[in-house]
């Protein structure tokens, strides 16, 4: 499995994040900066980038929310979709 470096991957999720959107932005600031001074093994990081997520874009309805969590998750922005389909047509 290749180790994914977290300031990387905020990176990205960033450059998805509408401008107006300054808070999030601003969390997602605080969690890479955090993440930059901690050692790669460590999970810390990437818990609080997923609750930053969660707080900010879950469930995702919009194509740049199912592109960030695809980003996250390396899970391809179509499965993402299809899995949000079948979660609203079971509820």
């Amino acid at each position: 499995m290749i180790r994914r470096d977290c300031c990387q991957v905020i990176d990205q999720i960033k450059a998805k994040v509408p401008e107006e959107r300054k808070m999030f932005l601003q969390d997602l600031d605080e969690v890479r900066k955090d993440a930059a001074y901690k050692a790669p093994e460590e999970t810390i990081q990437w818990e609080r980038l997923q609750r930053c997520l969660l707080s900010e874009i879950f469930p995702p309805n919009e194509e740049w929310e199912i592109e960030i969590w695809s980003i996250f998750s390396t899970v391809p922005v179509e499965k993402i979709k299809e899995d949000l389909k079948k979660a609203k047509r079971e509820e």
